[in-house]
């Protein structure tokens, strides 16, 4: 379903993120767009952050592979910690 969007964000050559009337953020790299609710929107964002900050501090610190699944720390599950498609 098409929608009309508002910008939110553009890097041009690279890719958008866009809100739409119906509720969902559209972010938009290449040829792969990711329909987002808006709640799943923020948690993708905090997600994106928590691993920018890993892997700033594995690139300040030199000493450890950021990418190494072994060393990033796991965030707990909570009861009801489930993807907003999962809910019924």
């Amino acid at each position: 379903m098409h929608c009309e969007a508002g910008v939110l964000a553009r890097q041009p050559g690279f890719g958008s993120i866009a809100a739409c009337g119906h509720g969902f953020v559209h972010v938009q790299v290449g040829l792969t767009t990711l329909t987002l609710s808006e709640a799943q929107y923020l948690r993708f964002v905090a997600m994106v952050n928590d691993s920018a900050a890993t892997f700033e501090t594995g690139r300040q610190t030199q000493l450890e592979n950021p990418f190494d699944p072994t060393k990033v720390a796991k965030r707990e599950r909570t009861e009801g910690d489930s993807p907003d498609y999962l809910a019924g």
